[in-house]
């Protein structure tokens, strides 16, 4: 195996598995409070870290579908947000309906399998090609490293909302 996929794939095992940490022993109720009426939940942030790296590698770079699209996850987890959750506005964010948070980590989990298959097939050629976004052209080099710091954001999110719920050792 190459560097890069063992790096990369190195940080993305490291934060889904500090969030499966940091969502133990948490109650509905505090996977889906929010600190303000525009802010998001915990919940909404799995949802959200997972869609992020369905849509940047499983669709994006691997040219396809979707793991949410191809494993009917909406209809599995009764979220049916159009955009698939990029560029809400803060009425929408918070309106994710009340999804089992283990539902949301399967789907994770199926996320990340499909992505390191993906990300096992690359080539160091790969990391050069481009994509374009509306009027912004990116290769998956940096698609694979905005990936890293959007999930490690969220997450330090996820981390902050545990915080400000259960306290500093909670």
């Amino acid at each position: 195996m190459s560097s890069f996929k063992d790096a990369v794939k190195s940080g993305m095992n490291e934060y889904l598995v500090d969030l499966k940490t940091k969502l133990e022993g948490l109650t509905e109720a505090e996977i889906y409070w929010h600190a303000t009426l525009g802010s998001n939940s915990i919940a909404w942030l799995v949802w959200h870290m997972a869609r992020v790296e369905d849509g940047w590698i499983n669709s994006t770079i691997a040219g396809g579908e979707s793991v949410w699209d191809s494993g009917n996850w909406a209809e599995r987890t009764g979220v049916t947000h159009e955009n698939g959750d990029f560029g809400e506005t803060a009425d929408e964010a918070p309106s994710l309906p009340v999804v089992d948070v283990g539902v949301l980590i399967d789907y994770y989990d199926a996320v990340r399998a499909a992505a390191f298959e993906v990300i096992d097939d690359m080539t160091d050629e790969d990391l050069s090609q481009s994509f374009t976004r509306g009027n912004r052209s990116v290769t998956w080099s940096w698609i694979l490293g905005h990936v890293l710091v959007e999930e490690a954001q969220h997450l330090g999110q996820v981390g902050f909302i545990r915080g400000m719920i259960r306290g500093l050792n909670g």
